[in-house]
C-alpha cells in the first residue's frame, strides 16, 4: 500500500496552482504585445467665446484648419449648434484673425478683426455700400477656448 501524507500532498497542489498562474501571467504579457486596440482621439477646434460687459449675450466662434495648419473656415454657435460663417479673410499668427461673418447682415459684407493677444473682437465693414444704415455691433471681449465635438 502507498501512504498518501496530506500535509504532502497538499504543498504540492499549492505550488502546482501558483506554478500555472505564474505561467499565465507570463504568457498573457507575451502575449499583450500582439493584441493591438484601435483608439481614436479627437482634436479640440480652437476657439474663442466673446461677451459684452453691457449686454448679456454671448457669442462663440471656432475655427478650422487647412492641411497647412492655417485657419481657414470661421464657425459661429447659432441656436446650440455651430454654422459655417464665412471664411478667415486675413490673419496674422499670432497677432490677428480678420474673418467673414454673415449672420451679422446678409446685403453687408462683414468681418470680425480679432486681435490675438488682447482677444478683442472688433467689427469691420469689408466693402462700403452707400445709402445703406446699418448699426455696427459692439466690440467684444473674448477668451480662448477649445470645442471637442
Amino acid at each position: 500500500m502507498v501512504n498518501f501524507d496530506n500535509k504532502e500532498c497538499g504543498r504540492i497542489y499549492r505550488v502546482d496552482v501558483k506554478e500555472k498562474k505564474l505561467r499565465f501571467i507570463i504568457l498573457l504579457i507575451l502575449f499583450s504585445k500582439f493584441i493591438t486596440l484601435q483608439a481614436i482621439a479627437f482634436t479640440p477646434y480652437s476657439g474663442i467665446s466673446c461677451h459684452n460687459i453691457n449686454s448679456q449675450n454671448n457669442v462663440e466662434f471656432f475655427f478650422k484648419q487647412d492641411e497647412d495648419y492655417i485657419y481657414a473656415t470661421a464657425y459661429k454657435r447659432v441656436k446650440g449648434k455651430f454654422v459655417k460663417v464665412g471664411n478667415v479673410v486675413g490673419q496674422k499668427v499670432s497677432s490677428f484673425i480678420l474673418f467673414e461673418d454673415n449672420t451679422v447682415d446678409e446685403n453687408l459684407n462683414f468681418a470680425w478683426h480679432l486681435d490675438m493677444v488682447t482677444k478683442i473682437l472688433k467689427p469691420f465693414v469689408l466693402t462700403e455700400v452707400k445709402n445703406y444704415n446699418f448699426d455696427l455691433p459692439l466690440r467684444l471681449d473674448c477668451i480662448s477656448k477649445n470645442f471637442w465635438f
